[in-house]
């Protein structure tokens, strides 16, 4: 029963902040001035008719506060409106660009949780050895480095001096990899999951490696092994486990802002993924577009947010359900 109580608890907070985010989504980038009017100044030949019916096709003839209801049971409806200058659903946009985003995001995080896992272990149990220095240099290294250098560094590497892969897109324009579409789609993967893949690695290993430090100086790992518990088990069961569980607000977060975190990577390697989709319209002043992306990837956080919560419930018994959100 307490369980069905926090989970309650949390999901109403979780829609008031929707709502207070939408808000602020929809003024904020409304307050930049009127798109149409934007427009008439790149197109000057624009007749007041026709500027009179796109105000009321794009619903901007009407006060701000109503625009606002008026969007906002848009989106409970799953309908974003309609771009300015693609003249399409801003859903099917977002769906079909973001979905190329996901396409190199997912797979970095779960290789870099699969790597960093390994060797924020290994370093930590061999603390302040060779391997520890190394994977924590390598891992802030990692850090330090700014993604667009790694990503054209790649590029120079394995596309320019070896050829061995594509330098931009997702796709070849001709003659697919062994004419498969399917195999020249993760060739055009590679490069971009392998620059993600780098940068997650070095913050979840440095991550993983601090808290396994810390658990494996505790009192209950002590006495597991004073028990006779096997070291394998005590470390990848019982120690793996409770150092996981700090690192899931940092996956909680890079889940979430997968999609908001995309234009470095998409701009690097042209990318034709929601970052690209999202750069593109701010610069063309494309607001149905700004706002609907805008609210995908914010109500993404705010969700995955939710979600870590529960988990943390889930897999560690210690944390209190009375606690207000």
């Amino acid at each position: 029963m307490r369980v069905f109580v926090f989970l309650a608890r949390r999901l109403i907070f979780a829609i008031i902040l929707m709502l207070g985010v939408s808000a602020a989504i929809f003024f904020l980038i409304n307050a930049i001035g009127n798109p149409i009017e934007l427009m008439m100044a790149e197109t000057p030949g624009m007749t007041g008719e026709v500027i009179e019916r796109m105000k009321g096709y794009y619903g901007l003839d009407q006060p701000p506060l109503t625009r606002y209801l008026l969007w906002l049971g848009r989106l409970l409806h799953l309908d974003f409106g309609t771009s300015i200058v693609y003249n399409q659903p801003v859903g099917s946009l977002i769906a079909t660009w973001g979905w190329q985003t996901l396409k190199i995001q997912l797979p970095a995080i779960l290789i870099a949780l699969a790597i960093a896992i390994l060797f924020g272990v290994t370093a930590a149990r061999r603390q302040h050895s060779r391997s520890d220095f190394t994977v924590m240099g390598t891992a802030l290294l990692g850090q330090s480095l700014p993604a667009f250098f790694l990503g054209i560094l790649l590029i120079f590497v394995f596309s320019y001096t070896l050829d061995w892969l594509p330098s931009y897109g997702a796709y070849s324009t001709r003659n697919p990899l062994w004419g498969s579409p399917t195999l020249d789609a993760l060739w055009h993967m590679i490069l971009p999951v392998a620059m993600l893949t780098f940068f997650n690695t070095a913050t979840l290993t440095l991550l993983m490696r601090s808290n396994m430090v810390d658990v494996l100086k505790s009192d209950f790992i002590a006495a597991m092994r004073a028990s006779g518990i096997p070291e394998r088990r005590v470390i990848y069961v019982h120690a793996l486990r409770a150092a996981f569980i700090p690192m899931l607000t940092y996956l909680g977060l890079l889940i979430g802002l997968m999609l908001g975190t995309a234009p470095v990577t998409e701009s690097v390697f042209t990318w034709p993924g929601l970052g690209s989709l999202y750069v593109a319209a701010i610069h063309q002043l494309d607001y149905p577009v700004i706002m609907g992306a805008s609210a995908v990837i914010a109500f993404m956080l705010i969700c995955t947010t939710l979600l870590t919560d529960v988990i943390y419930v889930l897999i560690d018994p210690r944390i209190s359900l009375e606690g207000g959100p």
